[in-house]
């Protein structure tokens, strides 16, 4: 079982102020996807685009978009879920070989 996140706003205190404040929690019925993205020899990926979707029925083709994530340094994703749903995640990553110079496109400022 979860507990949605709850957002309350403190407004500035006076100084040698306190305030205390109490939070209630409310349940909330949801799951969590968590993983890692790695390369071939076991290194994790950095900046990794983790793309969830929904799958309603059993064509491939359509998915519907429900969230994104990028990878931490540790290659790290996670969503959190509507529970008793079937999902799809793809995962996409791209690093240029080397960055790109003047002489490489005379149109752009670098």
């Amino acid at each position: 079982m979860g507990f949605k996140l709850l957002t309350f706003k403190v407004k500035s205190l006076a100084a040698n102020e306190e305030r205390d404040i109490f939070l209630k929690l409310e349940k909330e019925e949801r799951a969590v996807i968590h993983g890692v993205v790695k390369f071939p020899d076991g290194r994790p990926v950095e900046n990794a685009v983790v793309k969830l979707f929904h799958q309603p029925t059993k064509d491939p083709c359509k998915l519907i978009p429900v969230t994104f994530a990028f990878t931490d340094k540790c290659g790290q994703f996670m969503f959190g879920v509507p529970s008793c749903h079937e999902f799809v995640i793809k995962v996409f990553f791209f690093e240029k070989e080397h960055k790109p110079t003047h002489d490489d496109c005379d149109c752009c400022d670098y």
